[in-house]
């Protein structure tokens, strides 16, 4: 009898446990996302958060979020976000032309300043998802994306 109320005491605790690990936390959680690079105060910022490779670029994002500029906007702007605790990989452009899309020329390459989590910045070829992502862990982390 003891070792069956004992081993039900271990099992409860350790349930407790994994319930309260902060990997066991699917609540969004703040993050602060800085766009850096801003030329000018004409039309907006679009930020992407993308949580699967296989999505990258697409319109199946986790977040968008446009920030319109003005003429107080300054070279850099900070954009509220919130995720649940994971991986991702940010995306950043400014219309400039505020045609509400990134233009691209013909072989796709943005007309518009671009950006990525971690400064990524391919030398051949598309951005890799791997090399942009970020682990998004705890409250208030913050995400610096300089456009180019």
């Amino acid at each position: 009898m003891r070792n069956i109320l004992s081993d039900k005491i271990k099992q409860s605790l350790l349930g407790l446990v994994i319930a309260t690990s902060p990997l066991a936390y699917s609540e969004a959680i703040p993050v602060t996302v800085v766009i850096k690079g801003i030329g000018s105060n004409s039309g907006g910022v679009v930020l992407s958060a993308y949580d699967d490779a296989e999505k990258w670029f697409s319109e199946d994002v986790v977040a968008r979020i446009r920030a319109e500029l003005n003429t107080e906007s300054g070279e850099e702007i900070t954009i509220p976000l919130e995720l649940e605790p994971g991986e991702y990989a940010l995306t950043a452009y400014h219309d400039e032309n505020d045609n509400k899309k990134m233009d691209a020329n013909f072989i796709g390459i943005p007309k518009e300043p671009t950006g990525l989590s971690n400064d990524h910045r391919p030398k051949f070829g598309p951005p890799k998802y791997k090399k942009a992502a970020v682990e998004v862990r705890e409250p208030n982390q913050r995400i610096e994306i300089t456009l180019r």
